[in-house]
């Protein structure tokens, strides 16, 4: 009988709590958009509606953690799959994490037009919409797929995504993924310029809200304005929204 370390057993159940209560809370918010239809009208929670979607994608992911991994492999528990199911997860796995801040970026974006900007929601949907969508969709779907032909999806220690195989194999020597390196830093880059974006997008929205009551504060009560804390408000928000994406 096999014996598997207290680490392995962890890294492959406790993903299945967490990325279950992931699920759960994205599917809350897309069955709330979907059956409540009048709200897919608005730019916002279609926003919401696509995120949500690559979040239950990645959640799924999470659940499934060690199962579709090749039976067999050493130090793996529950390992159960075969190749062909790693690269499905694999495939899964790298669209549902790539989709999913490129759409928290877009969602950035859109609080940025209106509160920044001041643009209105017909302006939202005829002009920066279309490219909300395409660019994580696109992107997403394009770095999941070229995962395939350069078989890049293999056993990466608690679930299949960009690994090469056999572990720790270089060039040549690497029977699958042997340009796994390549790809773990373009999907790295992604994920920190999606970061590096909300960052910039949340503080100018900061910046424009406390520069607003710097205005206020001129023509009114200061201490009115002061107790209003807007900004404080709007820069406690900006630092959870930041901080999820670092989750």
């Amino acid at each position: 009988m096999t014996h598997y370390s207290p680490t392995a057993k962890t890294l492959a159940l406790l993903p299945k709590f967490t990325g279950f209560l992931s699920f759960l809370g994205s599917t809350y918010i897309f069955q709330d958009v979907v059956i409540h239809r009048k709200t897919v009208h608005r730019v916002y929670h279609r926003l919401v509606l696509g995120l949500s979607c690559s979040d239950i994608i990645a959640s799924i992911v999470n659940i499934l953690s060690t199962w579709p991994i090749p039976e067999g492999s050493d130090g793996v528990y529950l390992a159960s799959g075969t190749t062909q199911t790693c690269t499905a997860q694999g495939f899964f796995n790298e669209l549902g994490n790539l989709a999913t801040p490129l759409y928290n970026a877009s969602l950035c974006v859109y609080y940025v037009l209106v509160i920044r900007d001041g643009w209105k929601e017909d302006q939202i949907r005829t002009t920066a919409e279309p490219l909300m969508h395409l660019i994580p969709i696109i992107v997403a779907f394009t770095i999941a797929i070229l995962g395939i032909p350069f078989t890049l999806y293999n056993n990466s220690g608690w679930l299949c995504w960009i690994a090469s195989y056999p572990g720790k194999c270089e060039g040549d020597t690497c029977t699958r993924g042997e340009h796994a390196d390549i790809f773990r830093w373009v999907h790295y880059a992604i994920i920190w310029s999606a970061i590096l974006s909300v960052t910039v997008g949340m503080y100018s929205i900061y910046r424009k809200v406390r520069d607003e009551e710097r205005i206020q504060s001129q023509e009114m009560d200061e201490d009115a304005v002061r107790r209003g804390g807007k900004s404080k408000k709007v820069a406690i928000q900006a630092g959870v929204f930041v901080g999820a994406l670092f989750l």
